[in-house]
């Protein structure tokens, strides 16, 4: 039986309806509808395709072909009740729908000679029993979902990709109904299956062995130097890589280094150690890179002697690091100062650790604005005096006592400085996974640094009220230059009308030395005498034991999240149980002891 499209039918073209107009006109069929099977493929279906799904279907021998579709809330069995027995936590919490509550079909009929399609109403079954917008709420049409995975090939999170998403379909598309149901949670899962596929070779070899010598591999080709090494008295070991730009910055602008520990960036919870540098335009760059298994002070000095011998020039004089004692401990090993006959190395903390570290120790909050307040000083002896203060005024008594220990004598270490590092990496992720984010983050850097030295000495600053020809005298200068001297024109001018000179040869004796130079023409080294009485021997001796103390203190920490994340009660409690044995008989001896002085 063959069948040809009939003449009473509406033939359509794209040009004359708008993509409302054609989901409209497919929604509730009045009159069978012709169309390009082309155009219908491309331009129809895919606004209507969460409206209906296949239900029959006939093939002909001369290439014809029907299907029939219902509509989605054409649902023919109940569904199925929650198993008896079954204890309600741990039942999977779902939405169910009531069966039968619409009967609308449609039959699509293919024609290949005419290269048609004909839609038309299922034997005369009566429209929609719900409006498009709830069909729009069940599921998403394919033109929308086609344009989330496009945004989902560039990585976006998933709040921009629905904002972006929403803008084109509304703007470009006249969808705005199609997409004003969108969820956050729809295109997070929509993105995991288009990037799941695009992530394989981020996965890595399920050894961990050869997944680390196909990373050194990986690195090498990149132009990274790599050294692998263990640590001979412990069960850890590590790797540094190191670009040779990386040397360069790390040598010439390392005085001033901050070391940052980022993790959950791959699946074995290696540790990802970065050095940051500011270059001569006042831009942070990479200095160097280092994963370890296991963080602790030996295992982490022995990757920056490591950076050391890669970069022999480089002489650090102060390292920002947050408050973490491993760190501290790793630097005073690594760079041992005067003492070895090299230059001091001190540790400066990130005030954005500090006060996250305030936030649960120092609960009081008049205290903690005082200490607050004493970050912000800029002399010692101003800062000092507030941090008495703070511990005078301060009404809880362990709260005294945790400011006398820990902050009274280090304000040294207190650097105003805050930072924030961005995560492109996941515990899913094998090490090359991690390090291939790591090179193309490494990649951005680098063509940023660039930027900025760029426009450096080619970007023009534009003001307001300021004569063209003093302007262009600005304009000889650097950019953040231009910036300081355009706050400084009202000086100036009042220096003219004062009858004074205009600086210009000033000017341009101080515009001459940016010619070759950055922000290093106001940098210089010299041997300063500090006022501070030097430590002997048993308070450095105490320093040192002190942060023996903490860092094993840390450690423990670290290890017990690592095991409580595994979700294992058993395990954690077995954990627990084997600390409280091995620490239970020697604070008991010493609380003896030191009673028995008394």
């Amino acid at each position: 039986m063959n069948i040809n499209p009939s003449t009473s039918t509406m033939s359509t073209t794209s040009p004359t309806l708008t993509a409302n107009q054609k989901r409209a006109l497919l929604f509730n069929i009045n009159e069978p509808l012709e169309i390009l099977i082309q155009e219908f493929d491309n331009d129809w279906w895919p606004l209507v395709s969460n409206i209906w799904t296949g239900f029959s279907y006939r093939n002909h021998v001369n290439g014809n072909s029907w299907k029939s579709f219902t509509c989605r809330f054409t649902k023919h069995n109940q569904s199925s009740l929650r198993k008896e027995g079954i204890p309600l936590e741990k039942r999977q919490k779902m939405k169910t729908r009531p069966p039968e509550l619409c009967f609308a079909k449609i039959k699509v009929s293919q024609f290949i000679s005419e290269q048609k399609v004909r839609v038309e109403r299922y034997n005369d079954l009566p429209d929609h029993t719900h409006s498009l917008d709830e069909s729009e709420k069940l599921k998403r049409s394919q033109v929308v979902r086609t344009l989330v995975e496009q945004e989902a090939l560039k990585n976006y999170r998933p709040p921009a990709i629905v904002s972006a998403v929403k803008e084109f379909a509304t703007e470009k598309l006249g969808l705005n109904e199609s997409v004003k149901e969108l969820r956050r949670k729809e295109v997070t899962n929509i993105k995991s299956k288009v990037r799941g596929s695009l992530d394989t070779h981020l996965i890595g070899n399920p050894n961990r062995e050869l997944d680390i010598q196909e990373t050194i591999i990986f690195l090498k080709k990149q132009g990274y130097l790599v050294e692998r090494y263990e640590v001979i008295h412990k069960p850890t070991s590590g790797f540094v890589f190191i670009h040779p730009n990386q040397i360069n910055n790390l040598e010439q602008y390392g005085w001033l280094t901050l070391i940052d520990s980022t993790h959950k960036t791959n699946r074995y919870d290696f540790r990802l150690f970065t050095l940051h540098i500011r270059n001569t335009y006042g831009c942070w760059d990479v200095g160097a890179h280092f994963f370890v298994s296991n963080e602790d002070c030996d295992t982490v000095s022995k990757a920056l002697k490591i950076i050391r011998k890669f970069g022999n020039r480089w002489k650090p004089r102060y390292f920002l690091a947050d408050q973490s004692h491993v760190e501290a401990n790793s630097i005073k090993i690594a760079f041992p100062g005067l003492k070895y006959g090299e230059q001091e190395c001190d540790v400066i903390f990130c005030t954005v650790h500090v006060m996250r570290t305030w936030m649960s120790k120092i609960y009081d909050s008049k205290t903690r604005q005082k200490m607050i307040q004493a970050m912000h000083k800029i002399t010692k002896v101003g800062c000092e005096s507030i941090i008495q203060q703070a511990i005078d005024e301060c009404p809880v008594p362990t709260i005294k006592q945790y400011i006398k220990r820990n902050f009274m004598k280090n304000t040294h270490q207190w650097a105003l400085w805050a930072r924030e590092l961005k995560k492109s990496t996941s515990p899913k992720y094998g090490l090359i996974g991690a390090c291939h984010k790591i090179v193309a983050l490494d990649e951005k850097k680098r063509s940023d640094s660039e930027y900025v030295s760029f426009e450096f000495r080619t970007k023009n600053i534009s003001a307001i009220g300021i004569d063209h020809v003093i302007l262009h005298e600005i304009h000889k200068f650097p950019f953040p230059v231009q910036q300081m001297l355009v706050n400084e024109f009202n000086a100036v001018q009042g220096r003219i009308e004062k009858g004074k000179p205009t600086p210009v040869d000033i000017w341009e004796k101080f515009q001459k030395m940016f010619e070759e130079a950055g922000f290093e023409i106001y940098m210089h080294r010299e041997l300063v005498e500090i006022e501070e009485p030097k430590k002997t021997e048993a308070e450095k001796a105490a320093e040192n034991r002190r942060l023996t103390i903490n860092e094993l203190m840390e450690r423990t920490r670290d290890i017990y999240w690592r095991v409580e994340e595994k979700n294992n009660p058993e395990q954690t409690c077995m954990f627990i149980q084997e600390l409280n044995t091995c620490l239970e008989p020697v604070l008991n001896n010493k609380i003896n002891e030191i009673l028995a002085v008394e």
